[in-house]
């Protein structure tokens, strides 16, 4: 390993107290060892982090935002002609003359263009659409091409699907004569202390909403849900493709280890204390062990470094960034024949 200035290197065989105040540890070589691990922790004890395990015994219903489709035959739709939603009726014009008037486009593509536009009150107004057009309230355009034009509720939940999409020209149909696939997020959700996160279909960013922090993508299975949720209790994924823009690292707690049916989360400081962190959830075949983590014991200690298995053979593993402590160094040895060297200030 590299020399840093003003750092100390100690070879340890066995669990050790190797500081007590602040300082920080940049890393360590494991010289030898025998099925050896490595565990760090910011205090003066051996503390047990209490956990709780988080099961899916099946699918669950993921929160999604009702939607419809508007599809065109691809012939240009005749003047006067409307398209309803929710409340908003726009009415298709050669020369426009009032608020929600949309411009006909020289083909039926364009005119859905105008459409998208006026109803997310985009583009340029008096151009694609008669000025004084609001954005809609409820109802945002998402996705189009030149025979289809997607539109989805801006609320999650059941109440868009009744959100109501008719026409009256003989070139566009509805899907049907409300929007569909609304689902509500009382029964999305995933708390851990004081932080809920939602598992949803549909990020809202994803449809041109604003972010919502705490969304995290379902995806196609529970497996992945499980795998997205970790991402983002450890804020290790991508915003806005694996949980919402905004959402940050679980302040109190760390996702751990992961199958496909489970995923174990611990209180980031070990001791008792963390015993009565709150995990709930209302996802239909998702459960917790209990409405609390537990098996926390020993005095406050904030674990640095989970159980590190090493590698066979010798290695150097030096952190991305060091890591400080305030309390003390505690350093956990598992496993036989350990010799480490660890390099701290």
């Amino acid at each position: 390993m590299a020399s840093i200035d003003g750092a100390l290197t100690r070879n340890i065989s066995d669990t050790i107290l190797l500081k007590t105040g602040a300082g920080k540890v940049y890393g360590f070589t494991a010289n030898m060892h025998s099925s050896g691990t490595i565990k760090m922790y910011d205090g003066l004890y051996n503390s047990v982090n209490a956990y709780g395990t988080l099961t899916s015994s099946g699918a669950c219903a993921p929160a999604d935002y009702a939607g419809g489709i508007l599809t065109s035959d691809a012939t240009n739709v005749s003047d006067g002609e409307t398209v309803t939603l929710d409340t908003v009726v726009y009415r298709f014009k050669d020369t426009m003359l009032a608020a929600y008037d949309v411009k006909i486009g020289a083909s039926a593509a364009i005119t859905l263009d105008n459409l998208k536009a006026a109803v997310n009150a985009t583009g340029t107004a008096g151009t694609e659409y008669f000025a004084g057009t609001l954005v809609h309230p409820t109802v945002i355009a998402t996705s189009n091409g030149d025979t289809v034009q997607g539109f989805r509720a801006r609320t999650i939940g059941t109440a868009g699907n009744s959100i109501a999409t008719t026409e009256t020209s003989a070139h566009l149909s509805f899907g049907g004569a409300t929007m569909s696939g609304g689902v509500a997020t009382s029964a999305a959700t995933v708390t851990i202390d004081s932080i809920t996160y939602t598992a949803v279909i549909t990020l809202a960013e994803s449809i041109g909403l604003t972010a919502v922090p705490y969304q995290v993508l379902w995806v196609t299975s529970e497996a992945q849900f499980l795998t997205n949720l970790k991402a983002a209790i450890n804020k290790t994924g991508l915003d806005g493709t694996t949980y919402g823009t905004g959402t940050e690292v679980h302040p109190t707690c760390m996702a751990s280890t992961l199958t496909s049916t489970t995923l174990l989360v611990m209180h980031a400081v070990g001791g008792t204390a963390g015993n009565s962190i709150a995990t709930t959830e209302t996802l239909a075949n998702y459960a917790w062990g209990a409405a609390t983590m537990a098996n926390g014991t020993g005095p406050t200690s904030k674990l640095l470094l989970q159980t590190f298995t090493l590698p066979t053979g010798s290695s150097v593993q030096t952190f991305p960034q060091a890591m400080n402590f305030s309390t003390g160094l505690f350093v956990v040895i598992g496993g036989t024949s350990a010799n480490i060297t660890v390099l701290y200030n």
